[in-house]
């Protein structure tokens, strides 16, 4: 049986959710690797496609989408849609009310094209429980595949810190979708602190916020926040080749990852304690009913609700701690979500069609 990975542009997610089970059980994709400019030709990819038996399209968004999997059905191949984030609009949706002009309208007509992607796959695969049931209820044909590492990825061994200010860092979406709004004051207050470096991972570079003004437009609430502080070591977006260096390079010494408690979250991987496991760097996610971190166990990371501080100071006066839990979170990610232990749900889930 040959699967084939079909990708959506979005390259952090074509990592966890098509590149390493692809590459794990020696499948195709239309990328041959990481970087943007690995897509392979079009005529390439069509004859791959006609070459397999199962069509894997992440994130099909497009009417692109849809004539690409008219044409495999019409050829006898399987359809396959996989995802790892909720498209539907709520009221606590972090892009609901954005400013940008006529973003609603084009939300509903994104729905309406993913959800009739769905409907008309032939097996819808998704990354949590929630986000499972949420499309169990267009497609009953719907299972889970969760997010997995494959650890020849990353650094065999992770940097280490050895200055003299621990440094906290900020990571991906949690700068940008006002999920770190609940810690707001903690953040000021850890930027004043001199025992502490404040880094900032993933928001667009003043000269690209420049020549794109809508991303201000969009954002102006996190920006001005963000801009408004001084102590802050802000690395703007990397390719996702460099994703993984360049986070080790970082040498956090603690990651937090503050969440919203609504619904968008709660369809969420916990992606992001996979990804700092891997580096040994130990974590404090947002705990609420349904959140992606409550596996956390205060010895492969901590938990915090309304006691962010505490919980904080607690990592930053003891070193010792903060290694102890950051090494066995990664043996405990190493055991649990290693792809090499997983790859052949893959092969099971697309063999029963």
């Amino acid at each position: 049986m040959k699967a084939y990975f079909l990708g959506s542009g979005f390259m952090g997610c074509w990592y966890a959710r098509c590149y390493t089970p692809m590459i794990a059980n020696g499948w195709k994709g239309m990328y041959h690797g990481l970087s943007e400019k690995s897509i392979k030709p079009a005529n390439q990819v069509m004859k791959e496609i006609l070459d397999s038996d199962i069509i894997v399209f992440h994130r099909a968004n497009t009417n692109w989408h849809h004539r690409v999997g008219m044409i495999a059905k019409e050829q006898g191949k399987k359809i396959v849609f996989d995802n790892d984030d909720t498209f539907q609009l709520d009221e606590s949706h972090p892009f609901l009310n954005l400013d940008e002009k006529g973003f609603y309208q084009n939300k509903e007509k994104l729905n309406n094209v993913v959800n009739n992607f769905i409907l008309n796959a032939d097996l819808i695969t998704a990354s949590t429980p929630l986000l499972a049931e949420e499309y169990k209820k267009i497609n009953k044909n719907t299972i889970i595949l969760p997010n997995y590492v494959n650890p020849e990825d990353w650094p065999a061994v992770p940097q280490r810190n050895e200055g003299d200010k621990v440094r906290i860092g900020i990571v991906g979406s949690t700068a940008y979708q006002a999920d770190f709004f609940g810690v707001k004051d903690l953040i000021k207050k850890l930027t004043k602190d001199p025992r502490v470096q404040v880094v900032l991972f993933g928001l667009h570079g003043k000269q690209h916020r420049k020549d794109n003004p809508l991303i201000n437009k969009i954002h102006w609430k996190e920006y001005a926040f963000w801009d408004s502080l001084e102590n802050v070591e802000f690395v703007p977006f990397c390719k996702m080749e460099n994703y993984f260096f360049q986070l080790d390079e970082l040498k956090l010494d603690l990651m937090m990852i503050p969440r919203r408690h609504n619904y968008f979250n709660q369809c969420k991987s916990n992606i992001k304690f996979l990804e700092a496991s891997m580096l040994e760097i130990p974590v404090i996610a947002e705990s609420f009913d349904g959140g992606p971190y409550q596996e956390l166990d205060g010895k492969n990371g901590l938990l915090a609700t309304n006691d962010w501080e505490e919980k904080v100071e607690m990592m930053i006066k003891d070193k010792e701690l903060r290694r102890q839990i950051g090494k066995d979170a990664k043996e405990y990610v190493l055991k649990n979500y290693n792809i090499a232990n997983h790859s052949r749900k893959w092969l099971d889930a697309y063999s029963k069609l």
